[in-house]
C-alpha cells in the first residue's frame, strides 16, 4: 500500500512563513511506524560533515518531496545527490507522507549525514489546497471505506521542525531550512534564474508546484520538465480503488499541475512501481563492502527489519523518477496520453485519468487536459544497477 518503505511514513493553501505552524487536531494513528533505532546506533552528537562541492555544470533539479526517514523520497534525494552531472538546487518540502515540519527535519538531517549541506532545504505547503481536506477524511472513510494509510493525517502536526514527537534518526539537524522564503517562491526564483534548465521532481502531493504556477504563471514555459510520482492509470489505486496516495492527498493541486502547459511532463505512476520490488537481495547489494554514510543509514534503519523478516519487500515509487531522469533507457514502456485528475469529492476523488491519443488526440482531448509521457514499465536490470550503484558508491 501507499506509503512508504522503511520509515515514518493540508484548508486554505497554507505556506508556512517559518517552519513552525499551529498544529491541527490529532487524528487516530493508522500508518506504519518507523523502524526502531537504538540510541547507541544513532550518531546524536555527530557534527554535520563538510560541505561537498556541487556540480554547477550539471542538469539542474529541484526535488519537491514529502520526506521521511529513508523512505522513497529520501532514497531519491540520495540518488540525485550522488549522481554525476546533476546540479541539485534544493529540496522543497510538502506535507503528505509526513507533515512539512517532519519532512523538513528529515531532509536537513539526512543531507547532513551524507555530507551534502550545500543543498538547501525549503519548507513549503503544510496543508492541501482544499479547505477541510483532513476534516472530511472521516466522512470519506465512512462513505467509501477506510483508507489503509493517510500519511500526515494519521498523526498530530508538530509545532516546528525542531519539536517533533520523536527526534529524527541521528538527532535534530544542526543546519536550518532556508530563511525568508517558502517552497513555491524558491521554485519560482530558481526557474527564473535558470530559464529552460530546471527539472522539477513532484514526488509528493503537488501543492507547492500548484502554488508556484498559480502565483507566477510566467514561469510555466521556463520550466524544462516536470517529473511526477503520482497516479494509477491502468491499475487500481493503492489508497482507494480509484487513487494513488500523492494525488489522493491533494487532488486539486494535482489537477492544477497536470493541466498546466509545461513544455514537458513525465509521470511515473503506481503502474511502473509494481515492476521493481525491493527486498533483502537489493539491500545486501547496497550495504556490502566498505562502510559509507549512506550504507550506515541503510544498515541502521533497514537492517533490523530484514533480520526479523528476510522475506520483507517494499515498493520504491519515487526512486523510479530519479532513475528515468538519470537514464531514460530505464523506461521500458511509455505512452503519451492527455492527463487529468478527478477533483470532485466522491468515491473517485484523486483518480488519475489518461486519454489515449488514438481516440482523444487534439482537438478531441477533454478541454483543458495536457499531454504527458507516462512510464508504465521499467527495465528492472537497468534500474537495479543504477539504484544500487549510486547508493553504494563512495
Amino acid at each position: 500500500m501507499r506509503r512508504r518503505a522503511f520509515g515514518p511514513l493540508i484548508a486554505a493553501a497554507l505556506l508556512v512563513p517559518s517552519v513552525a505552524a499551529s498544529a491541527p487536531a490529532a487524528v487516530p494513528t493508522a500508518g506504519k511506524a518507523a523502524p526502531a533505532v537504538s540510541e547507541d546506533r544513532a550518531p546524536q552528537d555527530e557534527a554535520p560533515q563538510a560541505r561537498a562541492p556541487q556540480d554547477k555544470s550539471g542538469r539542474k533539479v529541484i526535488l519537491d518531496a514529502d520526506m521521511g526517514e529513508l523512505n522513497d523520497d529520501a532514497v531519491t534525494m540520495f540518488m540525485l545527490a550522488k549522481a554525476r552531472n546533476v546540479d541539485f538546487l534544493g529540496v522543497t518540502v510538502v506535507s503528505g507522507n509526513t507533515w512539512v515540519e517532519e519532512g523538513t527535519a528529515y531532509s536537513l538531517r539526512q543531507l547532513e549525514l551524507i555530507g551534502r549541506t550545500d543543498i538547501p532545504v525549503i519548507a513549503g505547503a503544510g496543508e492541501p489546497l482544499m479547505p477541510g481536506r483532513q476534516e472530511r477524511l472521516s466522512a470519506e472513510n465512512t462513505l467509501y471505506g477506510k483508507v489503509p494509510w493517510a500519511g500526515a493525517f494519521d498523526s498530530q502536526r508538530p509545532p516546528s521542525y525542531d519539536k517533533l514527537a520523536k527526534p529524527p534518526y541521528g538527532g535534530y539537524p544542526k543546519t536550518k531550512p532556508k530563511k525568508n522564503t517558502v517552497a513555491a517562491d524558491f521554485i519560482v526564483e530558481q526557474v527564473k534564474r535558470y530559464p529552460n534548465q530546471v527539472t522539477v521532481f513532484a514526488d509528493g502531493p503537488a501543492t507547492n508546484l500548484a502554488l508556484a504556477v498559480r502565483t507566477h504563471p510566467e514561469i510555466v514555459p521556463l520550466i524544462k520538465e516536470v517529473i511526477y510520482m503520482g497516479g494509477a492509470f491502468d491499475k487500481p489505486g493503492n489508497i482507494t480503488p480509484a487513487a494513488e496516495f500523492n494525488w489522493w492527498f491533494d487532488p486539486e493541486s494535482a489537477r492544477i499541475s497536470v493541466r498546466t502547459p509545461f513544455p514537458k511532463q513525465t509521470i511515473v505512476p503506481d503502474d511502473a512501481a509494481q515492476h521493481v520490488i525491493y527486498g533483502k537481495k537489493e539491500y545486501d547489494r547496497i550495504v556490502a563492502g566498505k562502510q559509507t554514510p549512506i550504507k550506515k543509514i541503510f544498515k541502521d534503519l533497514q537492517g533490523p527489519e530484514f533480520e526479523k523478516d528476510p522475506k520483507a519487500t517494499h515498493f520504491l515509487w519515487d526512486a523510479i523518477t530519479a532513475a528515468v531522469f538519470l537514464d531514460p533507457s530505464v523506461s521500458k514502456r511509455t505512452e503519451q496520453r492527455y492527463v487529468d485528475v478527478d477533483a470532485n469529492f466522491g468515491e473517485n476523488y484523486g483518480r488519475s485519468l489518461g486519454y489515449n491519443l488514438a481516440e482523444f488526440d487534439a482537438p478531441n482531448n477533454p478541454k483543458g487536459t495536457r499531454k504527458a509521457q507516462i512510464v508504465l514499465d521499467v527495465d528492472a536490470k537497468k534500474f537495479w544497477d543504477l539504484y544500487t550503484g549510486l547508493l553504494r558508491s563512495e
